[in-house]
């Protein structure tokens, strides 16, 4: 009985470098550093709307109490484009508040200057720890410059680099997308916002659970924001 169970799992066993192989196909390369210390997970995106940001889910953590733009203006003349809150299942809770340039948000779609965004983060985790994330887009192109992208809470800054996977076909369109987060040089987190192939509209995010608590639930709201900033990527994405 051993030996039939021992046919019968070896091939598996042989077998297993190359379904992990086909099954990371249509992934970016991450730092090997990250790999080994995240998960891979679904972005599960609800309805999309002009009205207020779309429900997310991924991993532990999900979105919730989502506003869209308000008609209230603040007293630098800027205006709340969104906010939403960021929980994971133990409770923690992250809150993002999304303001821009209130002339520019009127006038969208005919001014060709760039939209200043900043999005402020808050946790329960250490609610002293405000994270400001810049980002600088032109209202007349679908993509992201990470040129005119800035995250710190004023102590430290996370960078990002824009990621390439290898083609899932012939053409280059077909290859994955994203970009992975750094502090001080060291990869913290990643987002696919475009995988290639036949599921193009799949995304993904890791984010190393070696990192402490806080700066988990700040990369799972900086992306969350991002998606929404980005229009969800359903047709631009980033650049260098």
């Amino acid at each position: 009985m051993l030996k039939k169970y021992f046919l019968i799992a070896l091939p598996m066993i042989l077998l297993n470098p190359y379904i992990q192989l086909f099954a990371q196909k249509d992934q970016i390369p991450l730092e090997s550093k990250l790999e080994q210390a995240s998960e891979r997970q679904l972005i599960k995106i609800g309805m999309i709307s002009a009205s207020k940001p779309a429900k997310l889910k991924f991993g532990n953590f999900s979105t919730d109490n989502r506003k869209g733009i308000s008609t209230t203006q603040g007293d630098d003349a800027s205006q709340l484009l969104f906010s939403f809150d960021l929980q994971n299942t133990k409770g923690d809770l992250a809150k993002v508040e999304a303001s821009g340039n209130k002339e520019n948000v009127k006038t969208e779609k005919e001014s060709q200057e760039q939209n200043d965004i900043s999005v402020y983060i808050t946790t329960s985790l250490d609610q002293d720890d405000l994270w400001v994330l810049l980002i600088g887009k032109n209202n007349e192109s679908k993509e992201l410059s990470l040129k005119d992208i800035f995250l710190t809470n004023g102590n430290e800054e996370i960078t990002f680099k824009h990621v390439i996977g290898t083609p899932t076909n012939k053409s280059e369109v077909t290859a994955p997308k994203g970009i992975e987060a750094f502090i001080d040089d060291y990869p913290i987190a990643a987002m696919q916002y475009y995988s290639g192939g036949s599921f193009s509209y799949k995304k993904f995010i890791w984010i190393s659970e070696q990192s402490e608590p806080q700066l988990q639930l700040v990369m799972a709201a900086v992306f969350s924001a991002m998606l929404e900033v980005g229009d969800y990527f359903q047709d631009g994405g980033f650049t260098d």
